[in-house]
């Protein structure tokens, strides 16, 4: 019942969002800005998902193999599709998570897989802040915001540390006996084994080269990059008149406000953070929800991609049981 009344308050809340945002800003006048889009950039930011796609799972490779996990990057590229797939139906990032880390298991050891969930997880969220940061400064500087300016310095040097502490041996291990005398798990000699098998997968990072580094954080760069791209295209299709820098730090905050597992697939937050960032800069609020629904089913695109996959992974196997059936009553 926990999980099912998790997903309830979810769609809920989304619902609450949604119907509040509908409320002031009509439908109609949002589907005449879909409309009214230049189809060449909708088709533009569309394809763009496409490079952004292949450059994770290139990125995602990276560690997988320092864990010895050996599984191409094209099957990479469908585990991430999938797990896309199946995050319009099982919202919330950790949902897709447990998706993905059911699927690298498959390459591997389980605390390897959780290993480069989480890793990958954090990378992401690094990049993100980073680039939202970079893209926000010439914003703030023209307001001679000096406070804000610190605090993101601030930020900044804080996820490098992290970065760092992610990597660091003593860190890890400080990290290892601080969970393991938990009162509530202290007598769990299982939970102690897992915990204790992640982190040991976590210290294989340890072992990734300053050139891995730098072109693991290159390569996300490069792909968040061209995503910031894809979003100014969709921007321009409904000609919001914005700045590159003005789209690139938007496009991070939404980001971070989606990861948090309050509604169902993002419906609601994503709308309600365009909605009110982009109002800071004068644009229509039919114009901004039209661009969060140009940019959900972008998604949808990419996740029915990855339904494509696995249907297809079904279909095989299903195949594959029956031959192996009929087999073994030909040989009875």
């Amino acid at each position: 019942m926990g999980k099912h009344s998790n997903l309830a308050l979810k769609i809920i809340f989304s619902i609450i969002i949604l119907g509040y945002l509908f409320s002031i800003i009509p439908i109609q006048k949002i589907w005449l800005a879909i409309q009214s889009a230049d189809i060449i950039f909708i088709l533009i930011g569309i394809l763009l998902a496409t490079p952004i796609s292949y450059l994770s799972a290139f990125e995602t490779q990276y560690l997988t193999k320092i864990q010895g996990m050996s599984i191409s990057v094209f099957e990479i590229l469908k585990i991430h599709l999938a797990t896309n797939f199946y995050g319009i139906f099982l919202p919330g990032t950790l949902s897709g998570g447990a998706i993905k880390w059911y699927k690298f298991s498959k390459h591997g050891s389980k605390s390897s897989a959780a290993a480069v969930v989480v890793f990958n997880r954090f990378l992401e969220i690094l990049i993100i802040i980073l680039l939202g940061i970079f893209f926000s400064l010439p914003s703030l500087y023209a307001l001679q915001n000096k406070t804000l300016i610190a605090f993101w310095v601030l930020i900044f040097f804080f996820m490098i540390a992290l970065y760092y502490f992610l990597l660091n041996k003593t860190a890890l291990n400080l990290v290892e006996k601080t969970v393991l005398r938990l009162p509530l798990l202290r007598n769990s000699s299982m939970f102690k084994k897992k915990v204790h098998k992640i982190l040991d997968a976590m210290h294989q990072f340890r072992n990734l080269s300053l050139r891995n580094h730098f072109e693991i954080i290159g390569l996300m760069l490069l792909y968040h990059g061209i995503g910031i791209i894809s979003f100014y295209c969709f921007a321009r299709s409904l000609n919001i008149e914005v700045s590159i820098w003005v789209i690139g730090w938007i496009r991070s905050a939404m980001s971070i406000a989606i990861m948090f597992p309050f509604s169902f697939a993002g419906l609601g937050v994503r709308e309600g953070t365009l909605f009110f960032l982009f109002g800071q800069y004068g644009v229509m609020p039919n114009d901004s929800m039209a661009l969060s629904f140009l940019f959900f089913f972008r998604n949808i695109l990419t996740s029915l991609v990855g339904g494509l996959f696995e249907f297809k992974n079904f279909a095989f196997t299903n195949k594959k049981k029956e031959k192996e059936s009929g087999e073994i009553i030909e040989d009875n």
